[in-house]
């Protein structure tokens, strides 16, 4: 059945007039402070009212990337039933006149619906976000860790973040939560991963997902949806728990508990800091030069400001200034040299791990990565490591020929596996005329079959759930141009086999990530182990390998350079600040060849891809990674965790 959206909203009123004035002044009562309330917060976000023509072009633009854009608007509406894969059921187009037709309080109501049909999608790469309503970062006081815990799943207190909220304690931290908002805690938190974390098809995933360690914050998503971190408006405003914590002089394990008590726990609001009122709050963050654009005439694009919304500038709270998940201080790799890869020897374990936190490299820092990269394999052969962990937990993905690179160096040359494109007249247009200006990012992708760029000269018609959809000719991604611009050492011989690697992924190892481990684990047979989940059922160790994204953003920066902004079929650009990710590329299975090239079932997104061992979080890994890869090392160098022998 198609998804329902009644549960997109709670009942409307009717919407407010069009007027182009903030309703009251609720932005100025927290403007300046470090932190808000809740029902501040929300006073605040919710003073814009909702407006059609605003409404109707936004919904406008994101049914034209869904039709002529997104590769799996088809089958998002009728999804493969696949054995391990929580899917349902997403009929784009039929979501958003769903949602046209309602009446919304708010702009933001609004803004958030539209956010959450596309979220139910579970491809992390479909997204829409409104940056206006995207500059507070919510927090909870208390961050939850999922244990295993004298063979027991637990939830946790991680850590508590007293800086935001001074009436969290200490000696909460290690007592065990048995209730979350009345529910059994373990229950609520696999039943909110399932319905509402749309990060991945697989539920370990988002299990993970909405859990927090101090080994891996997850900080990885800006839209993230987890019991301990919104960057949208959560749900309700406060969350209760009761807690068990040990008796003084006890530790967790020997469960001698004191009397359980409950405490209620309020969302905070971190407030962005470059606004005094609602009206410079609009004008900030919300307002697009591009308000009443229509597609009936000529368009005008701002490319100044699509620039830096593709360049993400229009965020006040960032990963790397906003608070930490500990002490206030900050999040995130940032770009510098050794941020993306890190390499340690085990101690007295033959085992090193190669720790990849991004494949996003920055152009400036691509020749470091591949140095960085190089000299630490160098030096783990000359300290004599026999085995290697590819911790690839925690990664959204980024560069593919980066992950080209990765593979290349582990095992030598693998064959990419193919993919394609589909096919509309608007993308026959700009794929045409971008290879007649021989513009470069076409120009990277070559026949499955040949060397030739004639790809796009000639369509396959596949099934895709319940219609047929066109797409361009199969193809592969080259990096010529990307190795040819960097020196890539060609003469390097390592001693590891594949047998010798094993990928360490909590799930959250998206796009370029889960292609490269994807490939690493079906093409070489690399052992794969997955870290936490849902005890009892079996994990993934990727998300979203569909392919290749793009950002609406991007799109309209090409259409400009391409004179093509004017198409009939081009989607006009968000009458707010706003942007659109999506899949515009789909990627098989090896095994799609001959009959089975283009069928549904071949497609990594629809497919099942199981790790070949677990480990789970307890008392100790879950607060220090070093332990945690101990421990993973002590499992793979006795040979309990194995790859199916091929």
């Amino acid at each position: 059945m198609v998804l329902a959206l009644s549960m997109l909203a709670t009942a409307a009123l009717a919407a407010p007039g069009n007027s182009t004035s903030p309703i009251g002044d609720a932005c100025a009562v927290i403007a300046g402070k470090p932190t808000a309330s809740y029902t501040d917060a929300k006073a605040c976000l919710d003073s814009f009212p909702y407006k059609n023509e605003t409404a109707s072009q936004t919904l406008d633009t994101v049914l034209k990337v869904a039709r002529h854009l997104y590769a799996f608007n088809e089958i998002a509406a009728s999804p493969p039933v696949v054995q391990g894969l929580s899917v349902v059921p997403v009929d784009i187009a039929y979501g958003l006149s769903v949602i046209q037709h309602d009446n919304w309080k708010s702009d933001r109501e609004f803004q958030e619906a539209v956010a959450l049909l596309l979220d139910k999608v579970h491809d992390a790469h479909l997204s829409y976000v409104p940056y206006c309503y995207r500059q507070f970062v919510f927090w909870q006081p208390i961050q939850l860790n999922a244990l295993v815990r004298n063979s027991k799943t637990v939830i946790n207190v991680a850590y508590v973040k007293n800086n935001i909220w001074p009436e969290a304690k200490e000696s909460w931290v290690g007592c065990q939560v048995t209730k979350i908002d009345d529910m059994d805690a373990l229950d609520m938190v696999a039943n909110y991963a399932v319905n509402n974390n749309g990060e991945s098809k697989d539920v370990n995933t988002c299990f993970n997902n909405i859990m927090n360690t101090k080994s891996y914050f997850h900080g990885w998503d800006d839209g993230a949806d987890d019991l301990g971190y919104h960057r949208f408006l959560p749900d309700q405003e406060m969350h209760s728990y009761t807690l068990q914590c040990p008796k003084n002089g006890t530790k967790p394990a020997d469960e001698q508990y004191d009397t359980p008590f409950t405490v209620q726990v309020p969302w905070v609001a971190q407030v962005p800091a470059n606004f005094h009122d609602a009206a410079s709050y609009w004008s900030n963050y919300c307002q697009s030069s591009h308000e009443h654009i229509t597609k009936r005439g000529h368009v005008d694009l701002d490319i100044e400001e699509l620039q830096r919304i593709h360049d993400d500038q229009f965020f006040d709270l960032v990963a790397d200034n906003a608070m930490s998940a500990t002490d206030g201080g900050a999040v995130g790799a940032g770009n510098a040299q050794g941020s993306y890869v890190e390499f340690k020897a085990l101690n007295e374990s033959g085992v090193g791990v190669v720790d990849i936190r991004s494949f996003s490299i920055d152009s400036e820092d691509r020749q470091a990565f591949i140095d960085t990269f190089t000299q630490g394999l160098d030096n783990f052969h000359a300290n004599g490591i026999k085995k290697i962990i590819l911790d690839l937990s925690s990664n959204g993905g980024g560069d593919a020929c980066a992950g080209e690179f990765i593979i290349n160096t582990l095992t030598g040359p693998t064959p990419d596996y193919p993919s394609d494109i589909k096919h509309t007249p608007l993308m026959s247009r700009v794929v045409q005329k971008a290879m007649s200006v021989n513009d470069s990012k076409w120009l990277d992708y070559k026949t499955v079959n040949s060397t030739g760029t004639d790809w796009f000269s000639h369509t396959n018609t596949y099934t895709r759930g319940k219609q047929q959809v066109q797409f361009f000719q199969p193809i592969t991604l080259s990096c010529d141009r990307w190795s040819g611009e960097l020196q890539i050492p060609t003469n390097k011989s390592y001693p590891w086999t594949p047998r010798d690697i094993m990928i360490l992924s909590d799930g959250r190892c998206g796009s370029t990530c889960a292609i490269v481990a994807s490939r690493l684990h079906i093409s070489h047979n690399v052992t794969t182990m997955g870290l936490g989940g849902i005890p009892g059922n079996r994990m993934q160790f990727a998300s979203f390998p569909g392919g290749e994204s793009y950002r609406l953003s991007t799109f309209l920066l090409d259409l400009q350079r391409l004179g093509l902004q004017n198409d009939t079929d081009a989607p006009a650009p968000f009458p707010q600040r706003a942007d659109m990710g999506y899949t515009f590329r789909e990627v098989y299975r090896p095994t799609a060849v001959g009959e089975n090239l283009g069928k549904e079932t071949q497609l990594l997104e629809y497919s099942v891809n199981y790790a070949d061992c677990r480990l789970y979080f307890d008392d100790e890994t879950a607060d220090d990674v070093e332990k945690l890869w101990a421990a993973a090392a002590k499992v793979f160098v006795s040979g309990q965790c194995q790859p199916p022998k091929i």
